[in-house]
């Protein structure tokens, strides 16, 4: 699966996630959006309007590429607690080690896939100077 935001990629058991951005929030934001696609394939098509939830998240860490594992993983958490697809945020703070925002998303009646974790194993955001856009690679466990 792969567009101008993410690719995610299976294969021998893996899944891994490379998400790009032209500003770290957009990377952040893109890393919401390609969890949702994984979590219900063609979620866009399915959504009821006026269904839509919203949940504040808060996240404080050690350094940006914690911050982004940290804060995927308090997305998959919120979204196995409400059974909801959360596709974007709305940051009200954002920096190196903290962010506070606003998730938005739709309730689902099941997952199309599962993903227990992401781990930290081959995050390492870097800004490819031949693009302009930060990037890196996510792996999940599922």
């Amino acid at each position: 699966m792969k567009n101008r935001e993410f690719e995610i990629v299976s294969q021998d058991g893996t899944v891994k996630m490379r998400v790009w951005g032209k500003t770290l929030e957009e990377l952040f934001r893109n890393s919401i959006k390609g969890i949702a696609a994984y979590l219900a394939e063609g979620i866009g098509e399915s959504a009821r309007p006026g269904a839509e939830q919203k949940h504040t998240i808060r996240i404080e860490a050690v350094d940006i590429h914690s911050l982004l594992v940290d804060c995927l993983s308090e997305v998959i958490a919120q979204s196995d607690i409400y059974n909801c697809v959360f596709s974007d945020i709305a940051f009200s703070q954002f920096g190196e080690n903290f962010l506070e925002g606003e998730l938005s998303g739709v309730p689902v009646e099941h997952f199309d896939n599962e993903i227990k974790a992401v781990s930290y194993q081959e995050v390492d955001i870097k800004k490819n100077p031949s693009t302009g856009n930060f990037e890196t690679t996510l792996v999940f466990e599922v």
